[in-house]
């Protein structure tokens, strides 16, 4: 009723002064009649996310922002919406604040209601926020002399990523295990299968803002259309990332850190493993769903020419999700492999035997049978199954303690290195936290084709 008495007011004060010629006046009385209402604040609920996504940290501390804005450098272009959604716990709903400014000089208000509004908030999520969003606002604060609570700087300062996560940058590295081109905001809600109701870039909307400035006097009716399409637009960019938050449980299950809930004990508790066609499938029960099956596939070491016989009879790895599935298939290796000693100077190679023993045994050997072991000739000789890692034999011995699971190859220097696949090894909890970890970051990793080997 206020906005209508306003125009009403507004359209009289026209009608009379633009008789007498006089718009220029017309329109500064108008201005000044609308300058109080300088910031709209705008209040919805966001629907519940198609993809759910289960927060590791309490989901009324989290909030999601973004900003609109009428240019790239906030040294030559201004903020004119800004958008933070709470999850409402009594509700059980999420819920938007947006901020509007209704003229050009709103901003330091719209920034220091947007502060104040951080208050308790302890995680902070955005898209491309670290690279864009929070500089600018950290500019536009400097500019304004607003000095952000140390809450606030806390969030917007952090970059460990552990309070302001910044969801490109999570989700950027998952690109080849989630087979995609781009990772524009747009791109992941398209990979999700997401449609929303905006049909508008951020850039479209700068020239949007600046009609719907020149229109709100003059045209109210169209300038509020115009308003919803802006309004829109940052709601449904917030909307999303609720969405492609679901994103992140792929990268959760593909960490190297030991919270990892692949890994932990619980989920090892539910692990099947077989044997079949020298493959080896493990299969593990999920905390949490993933949003879209996938299925991703990793290489081995690139073999030299000494061992390109045995590289070219293992298949690359496996690694599949699927709902609440996780199943890895790993080639096994079926012959005999060498373990070298790392202390070569304690040994002895016996030629005949082709294989290395103690000095403490060599000492009972004709001196004519056997010669000081090198680092290449130190080694026994197994025949058995084998399990390859992905990772190299150099990055193994650094992950894995060797006397507890020994690492097998065919020739020194090889990259390629093996487990025996013995009944201890299989039942063993503990290798298998410690084995799958180690292969994760490799179904992460796009190798050139010339390193890749036979894909089945």
């Amino acid at each position: 009723m206020m906005l209508e008495a306003k125009r009403l007011i507004f359209n009289h004060i026209s009608n009379i002064i633009m008789l007498s010629g006089k718009k220029q006046i017309c329109l500064h009385l108008i201005y000044t009649l609308q300058r109080k209402n300088d910031m709209k604040t705008i209040y919805s609920t966001i629907s519940s996310p198609v993809y759910p996504y289960t927060f590791l940290h309490p989901q009324d501390k989290a909030a999601f922002f973004d900003i609109e804005t009428t240019g790239l450098s906030p040294n030559a272009s201004s903020l004119y919406l800004a958008g933070l959604m709470r999850f409402d716990t009594a509700r059980r709903q999420w819920t938007l604040c947006q901020w509007f400014a209704d003229n050009y000089q709103s901003e330091k208000k719209i920034i220091q209601s947007f502060l104040d509004a951080l208050s308790d908030v302890e995680y902070l999520y955005h898209f491309n926020g670290q690279t864009f969003d929070i500089p600018y606002l950290l500019k536009k604060c400097t500019r304004h002399d607003i000095v952000p609570s140390a809450q606030c700087k806390k969030l917007l300062e952090d970059k460990s990523s552990s309070h302001s996560i910044d969801l490109l940058k999570k989700i950027r590295p998952l690109r080849h295990a989630l087979s995609l081109e781009k990772c524009k905001q747009s791109d992941l809600e398209c990979y999700l299968g997401l449609k929303r109701t905006d049909i508008f870039s951020g850039a479209d909307l700068i020239s949007v803002y600046s009609e719907y400035m020149q229109k709100k006097i003059l045209d109210p009716k169209n300038a509020e259309k115009l308003e919803q399409v802006l309004l829109l637009h940052n709601h449904d960019d917030i909307e999303m990332m609720l969405n492609l938050c679901s994103l992140l449980t792929y990268g959760e299950y593909l960490s190297e850190e030991e919270t990892n809930r692949l890994i932990c004990s619980e989920t090892l508790k539910t692990m099947k493993i077989r044997q079949e066609n020298r493959q080896l499938f493990v299969t593990l029960t999920l905390p949490d769903p993933v949003p879209k099956n996938i299925s991703i596939t990793a290489c081995y070491p690139h073999p030299s020419s000494i061992e390109a016989d045995i590289g070219s009879l293992l298949p690359n790895a496996n690694l599949t999700f699927r709902d609440k599935t996780a199943s890895f298939a790993f080639p096994l290796y079926c012959g005999t492999l060498k373990f070298f000693f790392p202390d070569y100077e304690n040994y002895y190679y016996l030629p005949a035997e082709d294989t290395a023993v103690h000095k403490s045994v060599a000492e009972y050997v004709d001196r004519k049978h056997r010669k000081k072991a090198t680092a290449a000739t130190c080694y026994i000789k197994k025949e058995s199954t084998f399990l390859p890692n992905l990772c190299t034999i150099k990055k193994a011995k650094q992950k894995t303690p060797e006397n507890q699971y020994p690492l097998f190859c065919h020739q020194y220097k090889d990259k390629l290195s093996f487990y025996e696949l013995t009944d201890g090894l299989i039942s063993s909890h503990a290798f298998w936290a410690d084995y799958i970890k180690n292969q994760l970051p490799y179904f992460k990793v796009k190798y050139p084709a010339a390193e890749q080997r036979g894909m089945t």
